[in-house]
């Protein structure tokens, strides 16, 4: 019993609060009212905030347009034509990208080449008896090569001794050996 008590006491307490701030009881005028009070209380936090907000966004344009200008004013201190030049210079970027797509094929192709000599090279090491033989070729032709070095040098004696015979054999030939013209 005495919690009911309790319990009884307490809501009538509670109704006497509600009934004393709202009078009229209108639940739309308590809402207006509770509305009123949070959008004052929001107000005081976005209206500051859109002000840092604007005065934010005017600062960083003045911070990009200076930045702007003191790049403008380095290029051309740099190179007064820059834009002339820039247009050359993107040419030849395009020009020399595709000399780059150019020597990636070759190189793909030089490496496909690459691996043939190198399975070619393979079935080469079953070969050694022949080189064997080649070995001895080899040797073989140089002692040609002297021989036939030898055989020039002696053509060469042959052809002197011939010039030498036929100034001889002229018949005013040592006489015109004397003469001054």
């Amino acid at each position: 019993m005495n919690d009911k008590i309790i319990n009884m006491d307490k809501d009538a307490a509670a109704n006497k609060a509600s009934s004393s701030a709202f009078a009229e009881g209108d639940s739309m005028d308590r809402f207006v009212r509770v509305f009123e009070t949070s959008a004052r209380r929001w107000e005081l936090i976005v209206y500051p905030a859109m002000l840092a907000f604007v005065v934010l966004a005017a600062y960083g344009f003045f911070l990009i347009y200076t930045l702007s200008k003191d790049i403008h004013t380095v290029a051309k201190g740099m190179d007064p034509q820059m834009g002339e030049h820039l247009s050359h210079i993107s040419e030849s970027v395009i020009y020399l990208s595709e000399n780059v797509r150019t020597m990636t094929r070759r190189v793909y192709h030089m490496s496909e080449s690459v691996e043939t000599m190198a399975d070619r090279m393979i079935a080469l090491e079953h070969l050694e008896p022949m080189l064997a033989n080649m070995h001895g070729m080899n040797l073989s032709m140089e002692g040609m090569n002297q021989n036939m070095r030898i055989m020039n040098l002696t053509g060469e004696a042959i052809r002197y001794e011939m010039g030498d015979m036929t100034n001889s054999m002229r018949p005013m030939g040592r006489m015109n050996d004397f003469m001054p013209w």
